[in-house]
């Protein structure tokens, strides 16, 4: 389904290329430049990494905004090695912004963890969390405070001997001080399954409101939680699907024009997202399915097994909205 509009659709993408632009100013970013740490390959720059729609947006307008000398970090974690499927997606969307940005040095950081082995960090950001208490937000909380610690591998090519080109895996710490994050883009663009629901029980109306209810409650549902989780690593969040002028060119866009929810599931949902990704050659990108980074990542599944013995327990119990404070750990 195309947008019928390549006006709107350029008004939401010249907003966005707009909002990712100041929040990789030159004055605001590279600090490091001024300190006299300027050196090749440097990245001032990072994005919460999970190689879907809006991350691989987010991480394409970035290699237009910067300094082609900059290398651009691209933080994933991960609960399951290289089986989670954030962990698949971020390796193909690293391969799709190396062929549309061949020049651009690109570092994928893979942070492994084990919730096994994190009790005094889950301590630590429950108490970054707080006031959310649920075990939906511990999962969300542990995996953006892991990944804005930038702290994994990265695989770095070098020559061997005979002159023939090895890849190996070798430590990393992303140094970068700004992290992107694509929130508020789900909210506006009709991206959660819920919104799907109420389109099918109350039609656009129906909506309508949960999209605006939402974007109402977005401060308090997620953006302290998350701030909170990535500040505590010395690093700013910044959210350009959230910026003034990305918002009011939303808004001002016919919902059907944003999304199509009689398509399926990575057809109709962000509908003028998945268009604005192909037309920055992101073809791959744009047909993906939303994929929450709890899921993604495989915490809530490791989450579900630690706290409540199995996924099925966990499902049954509805672990996602059980307050952590009211569980006994499995």
């Amino acid at each position: 389904m195309v947008c019928s509009s390549t006006l709107l659709l350029q008004r939401v993408l010249l907003a966005l290329r707009e909002s990712v632009t100041k929040r990789t100013s030159k004055y605001t970013v590279y600090q490091a430049v001024s300190l006299g740490c300027e050196r090749k390959n440097y990245a001032p720059i990072a994005l919460l990494f999970s190689g879907g729609l809006d991350s691989m947006i987010l991480a394409a307008l970035c290699d237009q905004c910067i300094d082609a000398n900059y290398a651009i970090d691209l933080l994933n974690v991960s609960f399951d090695g290289q089986c989670a499927p954030d962990r698949i997606s971020a390796r193909a969307g690293l391969k799709e912004l190396q062929r549309i940005a061949p020049s651009r040095r690109w570092k994928l950081v893979e942070i492994d963890a084990d919730l096994q082995n994190l009790t005094s960090e889950t301590k630590h950001v429950m108490s970054l969390i707080n006031p959310a208490k649920t075990f939906m937000d511990l999962n969300i909380g542990i995996a953006l405070w892991l990944a804005a610690g930038g702290d994994g591998w990265v695989y770095q090519t070098n020559m061997s001997s005979s002159v023939a080109e090895i890849c190996e895996r070798v430590k990393y710490k992303s140094e970068a001080r700004i992290l992107l994050v694509g929130s508020g883009a789900d909210e506006q663009c009709a991206g959660y399954g819920r919104h799907r629901t109420k389109f099918r029980n109350g039609s656009w109306l129906g909506l309508s409101e949960e999209m605006k209810l939402d974007m109402q409650r977005i401060w308090k549902r997620n953006l302290g939680r998350d701030d909170r989780c990535i500040a505590d690593n010395g690093k700013e969040a910044r959210f350009p699907f959230l910026d003034e002028d990305v918002i009011r060119a939303l808004l001002d866009i016919p919902l059907w024009e944003i999304a199509d929810l009689n398509q399926p599931s990575g057809v109709g949902d962000k509908m003028i997202l998945r268009e604005i990704a192909r037309s920055l050659g992101l073809s791959e990108a744009a047909s993906l399915p939303k994929r929450a980074i709890q899921f993604g990542s495989r915490i809530a599944r490791e989450s579900n097994r630690k706290n409540f013995g199995s996924n099925r327990a966990a499902n049954q119990a509805s672990a996602g909205s059980v307050d952590i404070y009211g569980q006994t750990e499995g």
